[in-house]
């Protein structure tokens, strides 16, 4: 018999002015992923479909996957590892939705809850998922970042979260609340910029914009849905879009790398049903942009940090 085995060491650190990735800093390049697929919805036709989304957004010039209110298949981490890509690993969110509570008032500014009252059903569920999860992918380098509630989805008793997953696991960045309803001690500032222009909080945190952009381009024959549209800024030609995707780079995010943003997830890997403000399509079968477009938006970023 056979065994073969790997191993892997990296180390991680996130400071008020940069990230740096074995000692040498970067710009956190990332980009959310969701992990849906046409075919499965939650699982790939093949496990070469996990390996290819991976190094299509490293040929793009990406270093970093947000994986986004999903756990992978084990697979996926493993082609994260040898492949050099860093993850931002999501907890499941669940508990109760409002659009006006979670998704209307926070896109105006409305920022802040108590999010000490809830289910104890809930919470005991969650934190259990919670301990799961870190046990389950602990040993992968590739995991560097862990972001516990998104949007307030769900969010409930998050200082607490923070505390219980900082005795899980001290050594990866903890992000408490992404995008909103702050209040609890986080390793990071975390900001979600959708329909305005990028600015930066004050604080003397790490900022990460952890979600920003979404522009939307529907791939006509490649598209799950033709009636039904969503996204945060839609063009009709995929000219107008590639333009409009490495401008908002230019115009918005490396000019603030001089200020402070350590890194930015672009929303998203591929288009994801409805959604169709993926960099490419949801059948997987086109580039939105190409990594000559996109290369040298990446190239840039890293200059800046090092002007």
């Amino acid at each position: 018999d056979t065994l073969r085995g790997y191993f892997g060491l990296r180390d991680i650190r996130l400071t008020r002015d940069g990230f740096y990735l074995n000692g040498r800093r970067v710009y956190g390049r990332f980009v959310l992923d969701q992990g849906y697929y046409p075919d499965g919805i939650y699982t790939p036709a093949s496990p070469k479909c996990l390996e290819n989304d991976v190094l299509e957004m490293k040929a793009l010039g990406f270093n970093t996957l947000r994986k986004h209110i999903k756990v992978e298949h084990e697979l996926f981490y493993y082609y994260c590892d040898r492949h050099g890509m860093i993850v931002f690993q999501d907890m499941v969110n669940n508990g109760t939705y409002s659009f006006l509570r979670d998704t209307a008032l926070p896109t105006i500014g409305v920022k802040r809850r108590n999010d000490t009252r809830g289910s104890k059903d809930y919470r005991v569920f969650f934190e259990q998922a919670m301990v799961d999860t870190v046990e389950a992918l602990y040993n992968h380098p590739c995991i560097c970042y862990y972001t516990i509630f998104n949007e307030g989805w769900g969010q409930i008793d998050s200082q607490r979260m923070y505390e219980k997953m900082k005795t899980l696991d001290s050594t990866r960045i903890i992000d408490t609340a992404s995008g909103w309803f702050k209040g609890a001690d986080s390793d990071v500032e975390s900001e979600h910029v959708y329909f305005k222009k990028v600015k930066l909080p004050k604080t003397d945190k790490p900022i990460i914009l952890s979600e920003f952009g979404g522009y939307a381009y529907k791939v006509p024959d490649h598209c799950f849905n033709t009636e039904k549209n969503y996204g945060y800024k839609f063009f009709k030609e995929q000219s107008d879009f590639d333009d409009a995707l490495v401008k908002l780079y230019e115009n918005e995010i490396i000019p603030l790398v001089k200020d402070g943003l350590c890194g930015a997830i672009y929303t998203q890997v591929s288009d994801v049903e409805d959604e169709t403000n993926g960099l490419l399509s949801y059948d997987r079968k086109v580039e939105k942009l190409s990594p000559e477009e996109m290369l040298p938006v990446a190239q840039a970023l890293q200059k800046a940090i090092e002007a």
